[in-house]
């Protein structure tokens, strides 16, 4: 097994939440990593009691499970059961690595990821949590959610709906242009300089070690992600219809938290819980993870 879930800390609690891996199948077929975080009875509701509903985590476009592998397990030493899906292509997935057919595929894996934690759990409510990139991708998919009952919450931490790093203008005609005649073809992602993501120096040293971080995508996988953009932006006002937190890094040099609020406040038809750190983009990896965790509990238990 690569080191996919490697601790993106040295020191971890004495009490983690047992972790399993499993394989989650996609529509296609594509088979890609689960990490599965057991939720801790002495910390939690009691056995015979029902617990928090389980929280789907999902990763943004550079980044990996691993890289969040704390709050998932503070999340399951409060008691609920968090499953960490790696996106296809992403993370130590080899089969198609930076790529996606459509955003109709990105979707539908989402969904089949929804159906799993269900079966797996014996629930009919799951908690959505994605961060960065992936706060983008839920979002969407929660516009669209073919059975939007099942969504019992959304969380979105810093979530990629308006950044303030993009592709430039000139590499966009040159992805468009691949897209029609050599889809496969890479281009850069253009978060490499690992100060956009954190002030620790340790975490900006494991960033540059981290072998499974994706910094090259296709550029059928970049217009997917621009088509999620088109998704988001012509939604309809008071179309997003679950309960949403979004949490903010107040010192965020990659996301326009500004407009991002603006875009969730037309979007949500019910107020938007918003909440604000003192933290750089990648909020997991500030020094003291404690304000952080206490938010994303409050969160993913619908909880003001």
């Amino acid at each position: 097994m690569p080191d996919l879930e490697k601790l993106s800390f040295a020191c971890q609690p004495a009490d983690d939440a047992p972790v399993g891996r499993e394989t989650l199948v996609l529509p296609d077929g594509c088979r890609t990593l689960v990490l599965r975080h057991r939720r801790t009875l002495s910390s939690g509701p009691a056995p015979e009691q029902p617990g928090p509903p389980p929280v789907l985590y999902v990763h943004g476009i550079q980044s990996h499970p691993g890289w969040f592998i704390r709050s998932a397990q503070a999340l399951a030493r409060a008691g609920s059961e968090v499953f960490q899906v790696t996106r296809r292509g992403s993370g130590a997935v080899t089969a198609g690595r930076g790529d996606a057919a459509s955003a109709a595929q990105l979707m539908d894996d989402v969904d089949a990821a929804v159906r799993y934690v269900l079966e797996k759990t014996r629930t009919d409510r799951v908690a959505l949590l994605g961060v960065s990139w992936g706060g983008k991708l839920l979002t969407a998919y929660a516009l669209e959610a073919p059975d939007i009952d099942r969504i019992d919450s959304l969380t979105l931490v810093a979530p990629g709906i308006a950044p303030l790093v993009d592709v430039p203008a000139r590499t966009k005609l040159a992805i468009l242009a691949a897209r029609c005649f050599r889809p496969g073809m890479y281009f850069d992602i253009p978060l490499n300089d690992v100060s956009l993501f954190t002030d620790n120096p340790a975490m900006r040293q494991y960033l540059r070690d981290d072998p499974h971080r994706l910094h090259r995508a296709t550029a059928r996988f970049l217009f997917t992600s621009a088509m999620l953009d088109r998704k988001i932006s012509r939604a309809n006002e008071r179309a997003l219809t679950v309960p949403t937190t979004l949490i903010l890094a107040g010192r965020d040099r990659i996301i326009d938290n500004e407009t991002t609020c603006d875009v969730l406040e037309w979007l949500a038809d019910r107020p938007v819980s918003i909440r604000q750190l003192d933290a750089a983009h990648t909020i997991e990896f500030e020094p003291d993870p404690e304000p952080f965790h206490k938010i994303l509990r409050q969160a993913v238990n619908n909880v003001a």
